[in-house]
């Protein structure tokens, strides 16, 4: 993380009558250093305090503060105590003020230098903010008697705009929910028992997502579509009547439970599941894998003779295979289209959001996301969500990117760049990731490439990162 560190600088006084008695308090800063590290600004100071004079009833504290305006945010305080104030206050100590009981240093033990080393979470108005060291004289009674403050130094880090892209709004949001049930059916069979085996929950696959999406009144099924797959063993004819049958079953069965439309549910078949028994091959350790897959892989052979070929050459691998693998050859891949309702009231969409978020598109999320201020954890959140439920979506992961990277966590902006393409828009979040990591060429050079790719704020950003180093 590039740092920004300033050079020591000499204190000096203001007011005549309060300068003159502070004398008597000399502070010298050896160095000050105010570094942006992720998400945080760590602050670290060095102070000559040799010279630092104490009288016996004086009690003197010193607090580097960050000022910006109207906000600020201190560092811990130090207290410095005189020989009689010192017993005083161990006599009476609820009398200590609570800002002082952090770090309290008796006069004789008053070392050469003092170091102040905090991190603070960064916030957007620490940018362009002034360190400077409050000291305080305080005489009987906690009365302060002098106070000022002394400038130590500035942080100011260009911070390039963040831009953020809409996504299409979708005017249909069509969805679906894909699933596979291995349903059992008696030898040569094609009839369903729905108490045979484990048919019951197989079969409940299929029910319960049906009636999730039925009870959802913002979601409308579409169509249903079976798929099923019979294993390799025995004639191919037959194997075709049987995923055939048993498909078709599977469809009456499931009609006779609803009142869906005469063509809600359509199937299709695979006589035998080569491509399943391949990827079971394929994922063993057979001693003869390779000769198995180069015959499943031969085109020019029938089913039944590819069977008989790795059940003859290869007896011992085809019994682990059929014993291992067949019963899940045989199955039932089921796909439910449905659509959603879209959402176009921002609360609405929220609540949503925190319910069911499944159900919302990227043009949902993004409106949402306008509802909250850039850079806070409900902003963070949203784009969190999106890329969660969109992962391979290009603009979602632009989008959780930017936002990551507005909150200080680097890392994560570039696992989400990774997978966001490559477009003018990604070049111009490499440069905002490779400024903020320190690394001025890198990020002129991506600056450079979204520019001439048509992005504006590049220009700017080019501009004021070049002004800022001369």
């Amino acid at each position: 993380m590039r740092k920004y560190i300033f050079a020591a600088i000499c204190l000096f006084f203001g007011a005549a009558a309060g300068a003159q008695e502070l004398k008597e308090y000399m502070t010298d800063p050896l160095g000050v250093s105010l570094s942006l590290e992720g998400s945080n600004l760590d602050v670290s100071v060095d102070l000559n305090i040799e010279e630092l004079l104490v009288k016996n009833n004086t009690l003197v504290t010193l607090t580097p503060v960050l000022i910006n305006g109207e906000d600020s945010t201190s560092l811990s305080t130090v207290g410095f105590y005189g020989r009689r104030r010192w017993f005083w206050y161990q006599r009476n100590e609820n009398r200590v003020p609570d800002a002082f009981k952090e770090f309290s240093v008796r006069e004789k033990d008053i070392p050469q230098t003092w170091s102040w080393k905090e991190s603070l979470p960064f916030e957007e108005w620490m940018n362009g903010s002034t360190l400077a060291l409050r000291r305080q004289v305080y005489g009987c009674c906690n009365e302060v008697r002098y106070e000022d403050m002394v400038d130590l130094g500035h942080f100011v880090q260009y911070i390039p705009k963040f831009i953020f892209i809409t996504p299409e709004y979708e005017t249909v949001k069509s969805r679906h929910v894909e699933g596979r049930a291995y349903v059992d059916f008696p030898l040569s069979k094609t009839v369903i028992y729905p108490d045979y085996r484990d048919n019951q929950r197989e079969i409940g696959k299929i029910l319960a997502s049906i009636d999730t999406l039925k009870r959802d009144s913002d979601i409308e099924i579409k169509s249903l579509s079976i798929k099923g797959f019979a294993s390799p063993e025995g004639p191919y004819d037959n194997n075709t009547r049987l995923a055939k049958g048993r498909t078709e079953a599977l469809k009456t069965y499931v009609s006779n439970l609803y009142s869906f439309s005469d063509n809600f549910i359509t199937t299709s078949f695979e006589s035998e599941n080569w491509e399943g028994l391949r990827e079971f091959v394929a994922s063993s350790s057979v001693p003869h894998k390779a000769e198995i897959l180069d015959i499943i892989d031969h085109s020019q052979r029938d089913p039944d003779t590819k069977e008989w070929l790795i059940k003859s050459r290869y007896p011992e691998d085809y019994a682990f295979i059929y014993k291992s693998c067949y019963a899940g050859l045989r199955r039932s891949d089921y796909f439910i289209d449905y659509t959603i309702r879209n959402y176009t009231d921002v609360d609405e969409i929220e609540s949503v959001f925190f319910k069911s978020p499944g159900k919302l598109s990227l043009y949902e999320l993004f409106t949402l996301s306008s509802k909250y201020e850039p850079g806070s954890p409900e902003f963070e959140k949203v784009f969190d969500v999106a890329v969660t439920l969109y992962p391979d979506n290009e603009i979602a992961n632009i989008n959780a990117a930017g936002s990551a990277l507005k909150a200080g966590r680097l890392a994560k902006a570039e696992e989400y760049l990774l997978k966001a393409g490559d477009s003018a828009h990604t070049d111009y979040l490499w440069a905002i990731l490779k400024w903020l990591s320190g690394d001025r060429y890198a990020a002129l050079r991506f600056f450079e490439k979204a520019q001439e790719a048509g992005i504006p704020e590049a220009g700017d950003a080019i501009a004021k990162i070049n002004a800022s180093s001369r």
